[in-house]
């Protein structure tokens, strides 16, 4: 089976769906200019963005991670820690670095997001993202799945039911029960993309995006570094 017959009308299905959910994301996000930093900073910040605006919400919330890290240890370069250590350094070990040099209140929120965000999605940690979501299930038992499925789709294509009475017709009789990914792991991936699409990844990236832009200006615009030096 291929991904795609029609190349073509591949890509332009794509781009339809792509084009709506950019223009309900952009709605959401931030459209002023992002203050001076490295550029491999930057690269980082607008990829985060882009994945957002485009709907790719995981790899977004991966890249808010990444962003968070990569902040952190561009501050401690800043203070003279070498390039050879800092890339020996994980996320909680720069967070740790840089206690002495960063408020309590940044320490606090870089090691909340390493926590909630940065090792259960690097890691793919689906399990632990979906915890304690449950969701209605039905069991059936004593039937042929594959053949009753089977039957259901040849009456849809017959136009005889619907898709959605086909879906009635399968679990006819059986008594819905609440499961989470502890008892049903299929459920975990379902759990985890409905988050994220409702909300998760949106509100993650404000939070981040604030963090990184007041950060930015206070560890990274020489000029007003200059300023706050010379005023002190």
């Amino acid at each position: 089976m291929k991904i795609f017959e029609n190349r073509k009308k591949f890509i332009e299905d794509m781009f339809s769906n792509l084009k709506k959910t950019i223009a309900i994301n952009l709605q959401n996000l931030p459209n002023e200019e992002i203050p001076l930093m490295e550029s491999h900073l930057r690269a980082l910040y607008f990829q985060t963005y882009y994945l957002l605006a485009l709907g790719f919400y995981n790899a977004s919330l991966v890249l808010c991670g990444i962003l968070l890290e990569s902040l952190t240890k561009e501050k401690l370069h800043i203070e003279g820690v070498s390039d050879e250590n800092i890339e020996k350094m994980d996320f909680r070990e720069s967070i740790i670095k840089s206690k002495n040099i960063l408020n309590s209140d940044e320490i606090s929120f870089l090691e909340s997001k390493k926590n909630d965000l940065r090792n259960p999605y690097t890691h793919y940690n689906m399990m632990k993202l979906s915890k304690g979501i449950y969701y209605p299930t039905f069991e059936i038992k004593n039937v042929n799945i594959v053949e009753k499925l089977k039957e259901l789709h040849g009456l849809v294509k017959q136009g005889k039911l619907t898709e959605a009475q086909a879906r009635q017709k399968l679990i006819e009789g059986i008594s819905p029960v609440l499961k989470s990914s502890k008892e049903f792991r299929p459920i975990a991936q379902l759990a985890k993309s409905q988050i994220e699409e409702e909300g998760y990844a949106l509100k993650t990236f404000l939070e981040v995006d604030k963090f990184v832009r007041d950060f930015s200006e206070k560890y990274f615009d020489q000029g007003k570094r200059e300023s706050q030096k010379n005023n002190s």
